[in-house]
């Protein structure tokens, strides 16, 4: 019988993230922002993923990825100076 994953997740500069499997700590996946994204807040693990805030040109957004395979579940703009 399989366990299920539960992640955990680090920021590793200003545009990436390193997801860990919170159970074995080994290193699980790394979430390159594409582009000149820049991360502002985050990331934040919920049940099935996370959240992170990032800067895109002159706009913010929410992206939101999905566990297991930390693809991209949404993008939300939030807000443009």
């Amino acid at each position: 019988m399989s366990r299920p994953s539960t992640f955990t997740a680090a920021l590793a500069s200003s545009n990436q993230i390193k997801i860990y499997d919170a159970m074995t700590g080994n290193l699980h996946r790394i979430i390159t922002l594409p582009g000149s994204s820049t991360i502002i807040a985050g990331p934040v693990v919920l049940s099935d993923g996370l959240s992170v805030t990032v800067k895109e040109g002159s706009g913010t957004f929410l992206i939101l990825y999905s566990f297991p395979l930390c693809n991209i579940k949404s993008k939300t703009h939030i807000s443009t100076p």
